[in-house]
């Protein structure tokens, strides 16, 4: 059976270091062990930008069209796919948690808020001319050997490189005022770190000290989901990645995500994905 791969971090030339750029056309040329047209899991956070070429990326099981200028957020822990033609090219540029959280306060939780926003942005010719330029400076700063002024260079001309897209970002969504911000940006905290079946919207209200009616209409103002919904759309994805791991089984799922029972799981899936979940994981898990 074909496993879902866990892609490591990998240091460049072992420095402490945990950012470096990716060029795909190199790495298309590399020997690599595992087929990046099936399923696999990164295990560090990724900015992909597309250079040239058209195509169709998986993230999260979801399919997207992309083309060059097209921006993906691919957040540690979700689950990609692509499908690759001779002309495809783009940069990854891979970190980690801690190098990001040194450089933005609540950074993981704004770049990568998939449940606000889409995975994919498409980027204007003037941002990614922009953006390249800002590639081609972090990737000198790449080939210069370890010292103290590295890294802090390397962030500032990241910090740089973010901004530009958080900009192009909120071009294209509904602001959130300071106070709203504060309380979106503590529920997904705390939905990242603990959501199970068990916590219900009450449970969230309550800790945020507001009541049920004002998350919901905060979070429909948004991400147009109410509260409900978008926590059965994340509990959805948590449970389609766990599917993906063969180790595990439907019950211990189940376990981990706080359900009454195993039933209750199943039930809880093909309701909203209208197929089970064994059907499920034999749709992504290739029987050889």
């Amino acid at each position: 059976m074909n496993k879902v791969i866990d892609i490591p971090f990998n240091k460049v030339h072992n420095e402490q270091i945990e950012f470096h750029i990716i060029d795909m056309k190199i790495l298309c040329e590399t020997k690599i062990e595992h087929d990046l047209e099936y399923p696999h899991r990164l295990k560090f956070n990724s900015i992909m930008i597309v250079i040239d070429g058209v195509g169709i990326h998986n993230i999260d099981f979801t399919s997207y069209n992309y083309t060059k200028g097209t921006v993906f957020f691919v957040k540690k822990g979700q689950v990609n796919a692509f499908t690759l033609n001779p002309n495809f090219r783009c940069y990854f540029l891979q970190f980690s948690d801690d190098f990001l959280n040194r450089l933005v306060q609540n950074g993981i939780y704004e770049i990568f808020d998939y449940m606000r926003y889409s995975v994919k942005m498409q980027l204007d010719t003037k941002t990614y001319e922009d953006i390249l330029l800002n590639i081609s400076l972090l990737n000198n700063q790449l080939q210069i050997p370890i010292d103290h002024f590295k890294e802090p260079i390397l962030q500032s001309l990241f910090n740089s490189l973010l901004l530009q897209l958080k900009r192009k970002r909120e071009e294209l969504s509904v602001g959130l005022k300071d106070n709203d911000q504060k309380t979106y940006l503590s529920f997904l905290k705390l939905v990242h770190s603990s959501h199970t079946y068990a916590i219900k919207v009450e449970n969230y209200a309550k800790k945020l000290q507001i009541s049920s009616k004002t998350l919901s209409n905060l979070l429909h103002k948004f991400t147009g989901k109410s509260t409900k919904a978008y926590l059965n759309e994340f509990l959805l994805l948590e449970i389609k990645r766990y599917l993906l791991n063969e180790y595990l089984t439907i019950q211990q799922i189940s376990d981990k995500l706080e359900f009454d029972e195993a039933t209750n799981l199943v039930k809880f899936f093909k309701n909203i994905e209208k197929k089970t979940p064994t059907e499920f994981k034999k749709s992504y898990i290739i029987i050889k």
